[in-house]
């Protein structure tokens, strides 16, 4: 079922962050004293990883006096006290933790390096050998849950040559949208095949993630899902099925004005949710092939 929106793929790709960077105080006074540190201003691709931007961001810092001369790997970063998952899409990382400005956050989005103290009990340790060897696996990692969500197995992804799974990374590390589109447009589309599932977690602030088999049409494959039918059954609570269904005075009526407060955002955007799920997976998933969903209430 091709349906890839080139329009909406591209803007995605392409969307940006303004992010402020400044140094965490402690490290300032023991690996800069004397140094007047200001923050840095930059643009991260949302699409991107943490990992990929460190060394760019700590060759500004070491030139600002800075003495590091540690690795990479010992780099961390947070947000007011929490410490940032590497893990995640950087507009992940951002929707989740500003979820409280539904959409609508500050900018630039300000967060803090660190050069020393890693939380190891927080945060995964990158291979300081070779910080691109972690991620590139974790990625990886996820393309693979994708594909075996979607078709059952990972034989499609296999299917690909060595050079085109190489370039699922090169593309995204290297920001080189015909480089990974070229490759993954063979993953999210099957000619006329329906997924048997769509890739998708739904984040809540402070609460564990959500991930359950999500088919894309009904039983009879004649009615696509919504977002809405989607999220009514994963957090019914919040999004009730049908919203249109008579209610009573008291707790029913609390649910249906707590739903009509919530709403789900994807790469900085409300989604409105009677997008179809599987258009939605095909143009608008993260690189990793997975809907990140969070729901700001």
């Amino acid at each position: 079922m091709q349906r890839i929106d080139t329009a909406v793929t591209h803007g995605i790709w392409d969307g940006q962050l303004p992010v402020r960077i400044s140094i965490d105080p402690t490290d300032a006074k023991t690996l800069a004293s004397g140094a007047i540190l200001h923050s840095h201003y930059t643009f991260m691709h949302r699409c991107s990883y943490l990992p990929l931007v460190t060394e760019s961001v700590r060759e500004v810092f070491v030139k600002s006096g800075v003495a590091f001369t540690g690795h990479d790997a010992d780099i961390w970063y947070e947000y007011r006290g929490v410490p940032l998952k590497w893990h995640y899409p950087i507009g992940l990382l951002h929707d989740l933790l500003t979820s409280q400005y539904r959409g609508s956050s500050p900018l630039p989005w300000h967060i803090i390096i660190h050069f020393t103290n890693f939380p190891t009990d927080k945060l995964i340790r990158i291979n300081a050998a070779n910080i691109i060897d972690t991620p590139h696996d974790s990625f990886m990692s996820m393309i693979k849950e994708a594909d075996y969500i979607r078709n059952g197995s990972i034989k499609k992804l296999m299917s690909l040559s060595k050079q085109d799974q190489t370039n699922l990374w090169q593309g995204l590390s290297s920001h080189d949208y015909d480089k990974f589109w070229n490759v993954n447009a063979r993953l999210v589309t099957n000619d006329n095949t329906i997924p048997k599932y769509i890739p998708l977690r739904v984040y809540l602030l402070d609460q564990p993630v959500i991930q359950e088999p999500v088919a894309p049409v009904d039983d009879n494959l004649d009615c696509e899902y919504t977002l809405r039918d989607i999220l009514g059954r994963m957090l019914p609570e919040i999004f009730p099925p049908s919203l249109d269904a008579p209610t009573t005075e008291g707790a029913d009526n609390t649910r249906k004005s707590d739903a009509s407060e919530a709403v789900a955002i994807l790469h900085g955007i409300v989604i409105p949710i009677e997008t179809p799920i599987l258009w939605l997976s095909q143009n608008c998933s993260y690189p990793d092939n997975f809907l990140h969903i969070v729901i700001c209430r």
